[in-house]
Parts: C-alpha cells; structure tokens; sequence
C-alpha cells in the first residue's frame, strides 16, 4: 500500500488529527491484508520526516532525485512501515 499524499490544514495541525488518519489507514490497510505501508516524501521536508518516522516509517527503501537539495533541484526519501512482525 502506497500513500500518495496526506494534508492536514495548518489551522488543525499539532492537534493529533494527522496521527488519527494515519493510524486508522495503517490497521484498514492492515485488515485488508497488506503487510506494509510506504510513503514518499521531500528528503529536507524535516517536520514530515518526523511525523512519519514517529508512526513507525524507520526504513529507509530510497532516495531518489538530484544529488543535491537546492532551490532548483528536488529530492525524496522513501519510507517503509511494516505491518507484519
């Protein structure tokens, strides 16, 4: 299961809302039988790299892109949480 996008207003953010989506995306993905879960996002997006790897996306699948973050290039890390241990 891919995750292609989650935005949460900024009016709303902090307040746990983004946790509560995720979490109940994780168990229906995991009552549907995937075993796990990936997302891809901006390497130098800090605020998202920490509310991903605190619900559990620890492991790292790739970085893709330009060899260097700058105003004119892009790069993503991919992320993996499994849902089977």
């Amino acid at each position: 299961m891919y995750v292609g996008f989650l935005y949460i207003n900024p009016e709303f953010q902090h307040k746990g809302f983004g946790q509560e989506v995720v979490k109940n995306f994780i168990n229906e993905a995991y009552d549907a039988g995937y075993s796990r879960v990936y997302i891809n996002i901006d390497l130098k997006n800090w605020p998202s790299l920490r509310f991903w790897t605190k619900l559990g996306f620890d492991k790292i699948i790739g970085i893709y892109g330009d060899k260097e973050y700058t105003e004119n290039t892009y790069a993503s890390v991919e992320l993996e949480k499994c849902l089977i241990e």
